[in-house]
């Protein structure tokens, strides 16, 4: 898999940006905003020149120290992943279906994103992880 140098002060405060920008949304209970957060992340599986909050810390930032190597494919799925979820929950509120509940599970996936941001731990790297074995193993 092709591998790439990322900041991983930037990837965390990308991370940071969308859980806060989805937090305010949850919120205010604005499902545009949702919608926002959903195209921005799904924008940075195209390419992280695309991720704005990300480009926006490492152009700032001075610490150009904290590089660490990450494989592009994982990058990819999870900003994919975290899109689609976002996707999900902005369905089910334009189409008025479980309202509260989609709230609810935008709160869960806010929750996901600061764990990845904070803690460290990602649910879809995880994911990527366990697919990726899978799918070698079958390969051979």
């Amino acid at each position: 898999m092709r591998q790439c140098l990322i900041y991983n002060g930037s990837l965390r405060f990308s991370r940071a940006t969308y859980g806060v920008l989805l937090l305010i949304a949850v919120l205010i209970h604005n499902q545009w905003l949702v919608l926002a957060v959903a195209i921005l992340t799904i924008l940075g599986a195209f390419s992280l020149k695309l991720n704005i909050p990300y480009q926006l810390h490492a152009l700032v930032s001075k610490n150009k120290s904290d590089q660490i190597l990450k494989e592009l494919g994982e990058l990819n799925f999870v900003a994919v992943a975290t899109g689609v979820l976002l996707f999900i929950g902005f369905g089910f509120l334009y189409f008025n279906k479980f309202v509260d509940g989609a709230w609810i599970y935008l709160l869960v996936v806010d929750a996901m994103i600061f764990l990845a941001c904070f803690v460290g731990f990602c649910v879809a790297t995880l994911m990527y992880v366990f697919f990726k074995k899978i799918f070698s193993r079958n390969s051979k």
